[in-house]
């Protein structure tokens, strides 16, 4: 007999957008924008300066939403279209001084200086100790998952392969250290130690931190490692999937469970992994069992194991398939036979055609306040690979709504089938593998049997 049922809802995010001017200062143009009013739901964004992520730096701010809600389709719709109205606000400012609003990281002259690097902060609210500590150790699990899939290099000048330039050259950033416990007493041994070891006292260093209640705000856990991404369609995505991960935190805690301590050393070095390599790197696997074969895993496999575990939690949110594309496509388009796609390589297309500043400033823009759920990626996927953007959508809608996740495809990052020998490749029926049976005799026309006849 049901006697209650519990249903564990989404938490409140704090979003901040990092975005850059070229041309007018930065002070200039927040002076002279006028800034629409938010909807009744939502409060007014703000614009800040002070960019944690790497220092002062000219040219960069970001535009912070606090406190949101985005359980919903609906609500997501309205809040990242005020969140594309305000950058449109700016962006047409930034064009009436004679300059132009982009992501951090594009260069748009390309004689000119390299643009400084920023990131998009995601807060994540917590009910109580026990939920950050879980939701803080849950992400510094992922983190070197989450570096290769929002990390990357900037756009315009010579070819940057790295996964995260911003990571790479950044001193304002660690790995983050497991938490025993989200009480101020343990972050007191915590920074203790960064101190000691790396002559560093705040924890907002590290690429997850608990960040205390104040002023009335709940507590949260602070994502500091996602690089500024270049659409807000992206940022979407991203928001959707730390919102599943602060779903499965709660749910852990409802449960009375604990995440586990994976060892510092594994931590650091497939974040420098993630860090150099992006979705190309190797990961280590998360246990150091010297007893046990220690096999690499590709972080491609890796990021699609971490988004089917979270199809429940996708599920409580009424993600869509078109809201999760631009994580989808760098994961799973290689099994459909094409490269991974993802937002900023389509920006990056433009800067290699090499046609002047106009042309990418342009582009830059138009993708940077671009709400709709997949944004331009999906867009061009429809246009260059329909069928396969359709199967690709299809699997996924399917996945969504019987939470179940979808199986690989049956093909090789190259696009080649696989051999039947393969997993996930079917023999047909009576077939024998080669070297058993058939191909042993072939070799010997006249063997010996077992009595020695």
């Amino acid at each position: 007999m049901l006697v209650s049922l519990t249903r564990v809802g989404p938490a409140r995010q704090s979003l901040t957008k990092g975005v850059a001017v070229t041309g007018p200062d930065t002070a200039t143009l927040l002076r002279s924008v006028r800034l629409p009013g938010p909807p009744p739901s939502l409060p007014a964004a703000e614009l800040r300066t002070d960019e944690r992520a790497d220092g002062r730096a000219d040219g960069l701010f970001g535009v912070a939403l606090p406190g949101v809600w985005l359980g919903t389709p609906g609500a997501r719709e309205v809040a990242y279209g005020y969140l594309g109205a305000v950058l449109s606000a700016l962006a047409d400012t930034a064009r009436a001084l004679g300059g132009a609003l982009h992501a951090p990281g594009v260069r748009l002259a390309p004689a000119g200086p390299l643009p400084a690097l920023g990131g998009d902060l995601h807060g994540l609210a917590v009910l109580d100790d026990a939920e950050q500590e879980v939701l803080c150790n849950l992400l510094r699990r992922h983190s070197p998952t989450l570096i290769a899939l929002t990390g990357r290099a900037r756009i315009g000048g010579p070819a940057d392969p790295v996964g995260s330039r911003r990571l790479a050259d950044s001193r304002e950033h660690l790995a983050a250290r497991y938490l025993a416990s989200a009480d101020p007493r343990h972050l007191h041994h915590v920074r203790a130690e960064l101190r000691r070891r790396h002559g560093i006292a705040d924890l907002l260093r590290m690429d997850v931190a608990p960040l205390p209640a104040a002023s009335g705000a709940p507590a949260e856990a602070l994502v500091r490692c996602v690089d500024a991404q270049v659409s807000l369609a992206d940022l979407r995505a991203q928001a959707l999937l730390f919102a599943a991960l602060a779903l499965k935190a709660r749910r852990t805690v409802r449960a009375g469970e604990r995440e586990r301590n994976i060892p510092q050393s594994v931590i650091e070095a497939n974040r420098a992994r993630a860090v150099v390599h992006g979705l190309r790197a190797r990961f280590a696997p998360e246990s150091t069992d010297s007893g046990r074969a220690q096999r690499t895993r590709p972080a491609r496999d890796v990021a699609r194991r971490l988004l089917t575990d979270l199809v429940p939690e996708f599920g409580l949110l009424d993600a869509t398939a078109e809201e999760l594309l631009p994580l989808l496509a760098p994961v799973e388009l290689p099994s459909f036979g094409l490269p991974g796609l993802r937002t900023w390589d389509l920006l990056l297309r433009t800067a290699r055609e090499g046609r002047g500043s106009g042309p990418l400033a342009q582009h830059a823009e138009q993708l940077l306040r671009d709400p709709r759920p997949g944004g331009e990626l999906a867009a061009r996927l429809a246009q260059d690979s329909p069928g396969v953007l359709e199967l690709l959508l299809s699997d996924w809608r399917r996945t969504l709504a019987e939470g179940v996740a979808p199986a690989p495809r049956a093909r090789e990052q190259s696009g080649r089938p696989r051999s039947p020998s393969q997993p996930g490749g079917r023999r047909p029926q009576g077939q024998r593998r080669q070297g058993q049976g058939q191909g042993r005799r072939s070799q010997n026309p006249n063997p010996r049997r077992r009595d020695g006849s």
